[in-house]
């Protein structure tokens, strides 16, 4: 869900969850669920997905050396034994979706299906398999669900959680690693969870933004070899400091650990960052980026110019003008922290800018990271609390809801997928009185309806329909 209710996009998270209508869940997340509320959820309905033969055509072959025999071994369990003998790095791609910018016709499998139209169709790739996607997902949360209850079990509880890894307290580890043992699955004897960091300080903002460290003597230490921190929220900006300083995101992380422990003050970040600035580089991959690079070009021989898959730079907004926010893009420059004095285009309008205030100064990041709220939890401090959703609508969306390239000119939002013939059809259904109380006129209303009937289509974007859409 959009947990910011600001437009921001969508994400998932685990929580408490009441709905009018019906959702689709695969099994494992179901008896998740069970395990942390102790409730049992209504079910309408049950699919069981059963194989129903040999596919044609399976001969036995060679994976990397390994004599496989389609018809007889268990292809996964064979490949994550064999990768434990050699350390194998896989990459699992049962999900693979490639997405095409053309206008297609896309059919939407959900709670009713419907066909739409949409100008980005991602296309299945030779090993796409949602089953066994869904499944590994819903697996792996289950899994992550019996963990924080025997973590409950135990007296305790964990402090974070992400995809693959829960992070519990270190007299609790041993235990809880050999409780899911009996479940392996493979004939070596190994270790369905493992200790990967031991005896570690956690400090959590919000979602993805840590910090695993040690703390001794007012001496602040991340590990040797390994970011133990994440740099989500932090990780698209370019390094601010001169060349002198290399690990410049463990740089801003003690500053944010000195701030907790009370060793500097917000103050003393302003001093720090108030002459630096927040700015990203990305690469000119789309034509709505390109376009805006218009002016820039215009006067320059071909060689100088900002062409397709090139870098540029990104400053994040901190002004509007004429209602507006004033979006800065500039060339690329190995010095990015010099284009906050040079002139750049307004990404909205187009038009060629200059001034540092137009640019967010580091110290406003770093503070506003700092006190990022988690939006999925209740609470502000301490042991959080599951956040309590009530769904009144289902949203459709794509596999990827955010075009990353262009997350920072907040320019793409999430791909929506939309029933037309049931929005078409619900408005049929609404009374003139309903249309009247959220300002919709008898005329417009009955103009909208006239439409659907002759035509059997409707433009969602006039602000009548937007209006009818919001109720």
């Amino acid at each position: 869900m959009d947990y910011k209710g600001s437009g921001t996009g969508y994400n998932v998270g685990i929580n408490y969850l009441s709905s009018d209508s019906e959702l689709w869940y695969a099994l494992p997340d179901i008896i998740a669920s069970v395990i942390l509320t102790g409730k049992v959820p209504n079910i309408v309905e049950a699919v069981k997905f059963i194989p129903k033969a040999i596919q044609k055509g399976l001969r036995k072959s060679q994976i990397l050396g390994i004599d496989i025999d389609p018809e007889k071994d268990n292809l996964v369990q064979v490949l994550v034994e064999e990768r434990q003998k050699i350390k194998l790095q896989m990459k699992d791609i049962n999900i693979e979706l490639n997405p095409e910018d053309k206008k297609s016709a896309i059919q939407v499998h959900c709670l009713d299906s419907f066909e739409t139209s949409e100008n980005r169709y991602e296309k299945a790739g030779n090993y796409y398999h949602p089953l066994l996607a869904v499944m590994i997902t819903s697996g792996s949360k289950l899994f992550l669900a019996m963990a924080e209850a025997k973590c409950r079990e135990l007296g305790s509880t964990h402090a974070y959680m992400d995809t693959d890894s829960i992070f519990v307290p270190p007299e609790h580890a041993q235990e809880i690693i050999d409780y899911f043992q009996p479940l392996n699955p493979y004939s070596l004897d190994i270790d369905l969870l493992k200790a990967e960091k031991e005896n570690m300080w956690f400090y959590g903002i919000s979602s993805k933004r840590y910090a695993l460290y040690t703390y001794e003597n007012g001496n602040i230490k991340f590990m040797e070899g390994e970011r133990s921190f994440k740099l989500h929220g932090l990780g698209h900006l370019t390094n601010p400091f001169p060349k002198a300083v290399e690990d410049w995101q463990a740089e801003i992380w003690k500053d944010l650990l000195k701030l907790h422990y009370g060793n500097i003050t917000e103050v003393d970040i302003e001093e720090k960052y108030s002459n630096l600035y927040a700015i990203s580089k990305l690469t000119v991959s789309t034509p709505n980026v390109l376009n805006r690079f218009k002016t820039l070009n215009k006067e320059k021989v071909w060689e100088e110019q900002i062409k397709p898959f090139n870098f540029y730079l990104v400053g994040f907004q901190t002004v509007e003008e004429n209602g507006k926010a004033v979006k800065p893009l500039a060339p690329y420059s190995n010095d990015p922290q010099s284009i906050v004095y040079e002139p750049f285009i307004d990404y909205e309008t187009g038009e060629i800018k200059q001034g540092s205030h137009y640019f967010k100064p580091l110290s406003r990041t770093i503070i506003e990271y700092a006190n990022h709220p988690e939006s999925k939890f209740d609470r502000d401090i301490g042991i959080l609390e599951r956040k309590h959703v009530k769904a009144d609508s289902v949203v459709y969306i794509g596999k990827e809801a955010n075009n990353i390239d262009e997350q920072a000119l907040d320019v793409k939002k999430s791909q929506e997928f939309i029933n037309k013939q049931a929005i078409m059809d619900n408005i049929l259904k609404m009374s003139q009185t309903e249309a009247e109380a959220i300002g919709v006129s008898r005329s417009r209303f009955q103009g909208i309806k006239q439409r659907i009937r002759k035509a059997g289509n409707l433009n969602l974007n006039t602000p009548a329909v937007r209006r009818l859409l919001a109720n």
